[in-house]
């Protein structure tokens, strides 16, 4: 019994030894992982993620990283170390793009160096204010503190506007056009920039974020040695990431260009991967399967193209259908066409310098279907267009000319009407009053390429060009050639029904002969009259 007794405390005693010895192995481990998230970013972030279930076990994170989360991680390794100054990421949403960047990341640089300063900017104010609180908050727990022991605050130096280091380095959250005057940065970050669709789509708020960026931001740079990462959805083919890398951008500079590094991860990879995945594999099938992707497309196939894609808009088109497209062949073309013409002319409140004017002329056969047959698309002065307009005038003699109300008659029309007089070339010009809306006024021409009576001439130069703004309508940054086509539309809608009817049922005599020549000159006057008395040019 004696012995039993003397047993009980010795047991107690070898179990307290190793409670005590696994514990200290537990505190080893954890600091191992705490000094080794202070090199690996990813470490760094599951560390500060604790598992709220089992908080003390370091082997679980709430964070739950993916291939794409690794991959990011890296690049953002080299990025502290100055080896990547400019970066780009587009990624889905919810797919941990803002958690990596912009709440984890910041509290990693200034633990690294308290004395590194760092700009934050999003769309607006309120928002930079909540990753500026979360910010604080990761910068005030107990993980992050057993990662980084010797960091500090400054004293009054831990607001979510900003948030200053014992060693003198910043962070400051601003909205989109905020001032940081006075402030500089070694790291600027901007994360989405432009709230919604609807932002995105408004050209004056694309301009105006531009000249934050270029004349605001990038001025705070402390050095040449200073780095910059853009966190972007692609709402607009214009937003900042189409200015900073898109050759056919107005704002391009292949040198600012080349130094970009770009990270472009869809939802559904395409060709070329980044991360190596095939073509139609998702990048985190764990969390998002194939059935929520075509669920999110078929409720929204431009929201899915952009917050999914990281493309403006759908490659099959939204507004117009790739299968809206047909092409014909030069030698098929009917006989006996009307010839009308439009143009779309870079003047007006709502045109930039960047803007081309298209001039077009299109065929009418009697069954209504649209041919078009000749396209002038250059971004030239007004001299070199009326002398466009007459070639065009003289080789196909329209019957009528469409352009937007005031195009003409307030900009060239003087020297067009001297030029015609002295050549000898005579068309009605009919200026046509639209309506404000872009969507509603390619309507007049969106119904007829559904019934697949618009005709593209196979081989011409310009017609890729044409299919590409068509496909990205109303997204893409220019629409010289939608508004071009819409004119057309509306310009065929104002003719009188009689007027068409008569085109198609009057018994013409043979092209080419005397009585066709008598017979179309007739009509011409016809239409000329009309057309003058609807207040033609």
């Amino acid at each position: 019994m004696a012995e039993a007794l003397t047993e009980k405390p010795q047991e107690d005693q070898k179990q307290a030894k190793l409670d005590v010895l696994e514990r200290q192995i537990a505190a080893a481990r954890r600091q191992k992982r705490a000094i080794e998230a202070r090199s690996e970013f990813l470490s760094f972030v599951k560390f500060t993620m604790p598992d709220p279930d089992e908080p003390g076990d370091i082997d679980r994170s709430m964070f739950k990283d993916a291939k794409h989360h690794r991959a990011l991680a890296k690049v953002l390794e080299e990025v502290e170390k100055g080896h990547i100054p400019r970066l780009i990421v587009t990624l889905p949403p919810r797919h941990g793009k803002s958690e990596l960047i912009s709440r984890r990341f910041i509290p990693w640089l200034l633990g690294k160096d308290g004395y590194r300063n760092v700009i934050f900017a999003t769309y607006n104010e309120d928002f930079a204010h909540d990753f500026g609180a979360d910010v604080r908050t990761i910068m005030q727990s107990a993980p992050y503190k057993q990662v980084f022991p010797g960091f500090a605050f400054r004293f009054g130096g831990a607001s979510k506007e900003r948030i200053q280091t014992g060693s003198g380095g910043m962070s400051a959250f601003v909205g989109r056009g905020g001032s940081i005057t006075g402030r500089g940065a070694d790291f600027l970050i901007i994360d989405d920039p432009i709230k919604d669709a609807e932002e995105a789509n408004s050209p004056a708020i694309r301009q105006k974020l531009w000249e934050w960026f270029t004349q605001v931001a990038m001025t705070r740079l402390m050095n040449s040695a200073a780095s910059v990462i853009i966190v972007h959805t692609r709402w607009n083919e214009d937003d900042l990431i189409g200015r900073l890398t898109d050759p056919t951008n107005p704002n391009f500079n292949s040198e600012e260009s080349s130094k970009w590094k770009i990270i472009n991860l869809p939802a559904i990879a395409g060709d070329d991967d980044p991360l190596g995945r095939k073509k139609g594999e998702l990048l985190w099938p764990e969390r998002f399967d194939m059935g929520f992707m075509e669920a999110q497309r078929r409720l929204d196939p431009r929201g899915f193209a952009a917050l999914y894609q990281q493309r403006p808009s759908p490659e099959d088109g939204d507004f117009f259908r790739r299968d809206y497209l047909v092409q014909y062949d030069r030698k098929d073309l009917p006989k006996d066409m009307r010839i009308f013409a439009a143009s779309d002319h870079a003047v007006g409140q709502d045109k930039s310098r960047s803007d081309s004017t298209v001039l077009l002329i299109a065929g009418v056969d009697q069954y209504g279907d649209i041919y078009l047959l000749d396209c002038w698309w250059e971004k030239k002065s007004s001299d070199v267009v009326v002398e466009a307009m007459l070639r065009l005038m003289k080789q196909h003699k329209p019957m009528l000319w469409w352009a937007e109300k005031g195009h003409i008659s307030k900009s060239i029309g003087p020297f067009l009407r001297k030029r015609m007089m002295e050549e000898k070339v005579y068309c009605a010009i009919e200026e046509v009053t639209p309506v404000a809306n872009k969507v509603q006024r390619a309507q007049s021409i969106q119904g007829r390429m559904a019934m697949k009576k618009v005709k593209f001439p196979k081989g011409a130069p310009w017609v890729m060009n044409a299919f590409d703004e068509l496909m990205k309508f109303p997204n893409a940054r220019h629409d010289d050639f939608v508004d071009t086509l819409a004119w057309i539309g509306m310009g065929l809608a104002r003719q009188s029904g009689p007027r068409l009817v008569e085109i198609v049922k009057t018994d013409r005599p043979k092209t080419g002969s005397l009585a066709w020549v008598k017979w179309d000159s007739k009509f011409r006057d016809k239409e000329r009259r009309l057309l003058s008395a609807s207040g033609g040019f």
